[in-house]
């Protein structure tokens, strides 16, 4: 079973390449942002280093981390979100792992782990390899524009704070280039795949 890590800038289409690969192969996916955010909820293994760290209205009344009163503490004192980031990482990664065992388990023959700050955050130490999802900067800023109606100094903002390209490639194995077609970039992945002989 190969573990292969996604990873790219916002907009540059991540979520077409795992549906395409979810289609195509036999995988599991595991999505990092949404296994932290499911240890996050209240009542799991996260709520209480929360309440430590945010006092009684770290969470909203739906159960949910209350983002305003977080951000103002935080604010006040930086320290504190490394501390929270400190303990969120582990519990993140040991939940991610029990995944792949589950994977492993169903034979299955891809894992894909799809993170925003997958590098950053030392996933290569878990994965076989990591493949990385481009599109030029213009095609990115005009999917955020249409898809998610991004204003330009919000994309402005959000571009500034990611990995450079050239920081992407250095440490990705393959490049997925998603600016054109889907078709374009399906042909990309199922020649990828072929070389599995998994497909």
């Amino acid at each position: 079973m190969k573990i292969i890590g996604i990873t790219g800038g916002v907009g540059a289409g991540k979520s077409t390449v795992l549906s395409f690969l979810k289609k195509k192969c036999n995988c599991e996916i595991i999505m990092a942002d949404d296994v932290a955010k499911e240890l996050m909820k209240k009542g799991n293994i996260l709520s209480e280093k929360a309440y430590e760290l945010f006092g009684e209205k770290a969470y909203d009344e739906n159960g949910f981390l209350n983002r305003n009163h977080i951000a103002e503490i935080v604010y006040n004192d930086p320290s504190i979100m490394k501390e929270w980031e400190d303990a969120v990482h582990p519990a993140t990664n040991s939940r991610i792992f029990s995944l792949i065992n589950d994977a492993k388990k169903k034979n299955a023959d891809f894992v894909f782990i799809e993170a925003a700050l997958l590098i950053e955050n030392n996933y290569n130490e878990i994965c076989d390899e990591i493949w990385y999802v481009f599109a030029d900067e213009e095609t990115r800023r005009n999917r955020l524009k249409s898809e998610r109606k991004y204003s330009d100094a919000k994309i402005d903002s959000i571009f500034a704070s990611q990995m450079k390209d050239t920081e992407f490639r250095k440490h990705c194995r393959f490049v997925i280039d998603t600016s054109g077609s889907v078709e374009a970039t399906a042909l990309q992945l199922e020649n990828k795949l072929e070389e599995y002989k998994l497909l």
